[in-house]
């Protein structure tokens, strides 16, 4: 149990401990993260073997489908990525104030996120964990301490109930960056505690493109790869796709990617459903029959594939359920999701005419284009959001609006608001 005067101690404590981040050498920090950062890919490490149990009930994931999670988080982090972002962030000057990372449950691994960029800076960081997950932080940082022990006293993970004002306060006072993933009411909260200092990462939610130019031969491998899309994480990520356009054959794409997800429910069986999941999904597939749409082949835990004339753009509710729209005109794309704007965060790109539509899609706040099967890995210098996290590290507070926002295009996400 946490008290106000522990947490102010521990962010006095964080802050002289930057002394040490601060000297520490680039090389030996790299080899340290580095080597982190394998021992956790590795599901036979000593790390995972006594993680992996405690984590993939606390995440509701099927151990295989925690597996694929965290191959895909950390995946993006290993040596390579991070030594580009730590020869992108050399030179740059940035507060010493500490880092205050309020983590989300829904993904495990996050923290590695807002983790490496800070590290780069040589920024010194308190986790607030959510207490339905309090682990995966916990044992990343110890592993990386034993690393390299000049860490000790720079890094923190700790755990309290969400929004208690009076708990927090001293440690908005001392923090000079607030990263906080979670819900609108969430962040809005922060903000108002802590003006000028946080940086949001709220919900977002994904889709797909599909360009008319895929034979027949290719949709299978597209399939493919958006299965992959749709099931990482049980669909609960930022980066999963919840709907598909195709100016192509919907019917054939659609009996391609039940196959994939088929595949996958016995690769990646996916984990426990919440009840009221459950309910909304057959609600969907009841709906859909109502319609007079094609029925959905596949059993409930191994996704639903709809293909739905109304394009209409709408999120998941989860269990890998994804609808697919015919368009043929992928033109009219950018206008159907208007409404979403700053509400979308990656879109899996196949054909050419697909990949045309990155720039207008880009001014909607979609932050990562990728190839269908790759859209869930980004590597470490990933903008999410759109927000460089090696430019907002190394603002000062003075440097943000009372909002939290930064002098950008007009383009250009803003920090701080979801």
């Amino acid at each position: 149990m946490w008290t106000p005067d522990a947490l102010a101690r521990a962010m006095v404590r964080l802050r002289e401990g930057g002394a040490a981040l601060r000297a520490l050498p680039a090389e030996a920090l790299l080899d340290a993260w580095a080597a982190t950062v394998e021992a956790f890919r590795d599901p036979a490490s000593p790390e995972r073997r006594e993680l992996d149990p405690y984590l993939a009930r606390l995440c509701r994931l099927s151990p295989e489908g925690l597996a694929a999670g965290l191959e895909a988080v950390l995946g993006g982090v290993r040596r390579e990525p991070a030594a580009a972002l730590f020869a992108e962030a050399e030179g740059r000057n940035a507060p010493e104030e500490p880092v205050f990372v309020v983590l989300a449950s829904n993904l495990p691994a996050l923290a590695v996120q807002p983790l490496l960029p800070a590290l780069a800076l040589r920024r010194p960081v308190l986790f607030k964990t959510p207490s339905s997950e309090p682990l995966f932080t916990r044992a990343f940082l110890t592993g990386l301490i034993r690393r390299e022990p000049r860490l000790d006293g720079s890094l923190a993970s700790m755990t309290w109930p969400g929004g208690a004002a009076r708990l927090e306060a001293p440690v908005l006072a001392a923090a000079g960056t607030v990263l906080a993933y979670g819900d609108a009411p969430a962040l809005a909260d922060l903000e108002r505690r802590a003006p000028g200092k946080v940086i949001g990462y709220g919900p977002k939610t994904s889709l797909a493109v599909v360009g008319r130019e895929i034979d027949p031969g290719g949709l299978a491998d597209v399939a493919e790869g958006l299965a992959r899309d749709v099931a990482l994480f049980d669909q609960r990520g930022c980066l999963s796709v919840a709907a598909v356009y195709t100016a192509g054959d919907a019917e054939a794409l659609a009996s391609h990617l039940e196959s994939s997800l088929d595949a996958l429910a016995r690769l990646w069986p996916p984990g426990p459903a919440d009840p009221a999941v459950q309910a909304t999904v057959q609600q969907i597939r009841l709906e859909a029959e109502m319609r007079g749409l094609r029925p959905p082949r596949l059993p409930l835990s191994a996704g639903t594939v709809l293909v739905d004339p109304d394009p209409t753009f709408r999120p998941s509710p989860g269990l890998r359920t994804v609808r697919i729209h015919p368009l043929p005109d992928l033109e009219r794309l950018p206008a159907l999701l208007a409404p979403w704007r700053g509400r979308l965060q990656g879109a899996a790109l196949a054909g050419e005419d697909a990949w045309k539509l990155g720039p207008e899609l880009g001014d909607l706040g979609v932050s990562r284009c990728a190839a269908p099967g790759d859209l869930q890995s980004p590597d470490a210098r990933w903008h999410n959001g759109g927000i460089d996290p090696l430019e907002v590290l190394g603002l000062s507070q003075d440097s943000l609006s009372p909002r939290g926002e930064r002098g950008l295009g007009s383009n250009s996400p803003s920090p701080g608001r979801v």
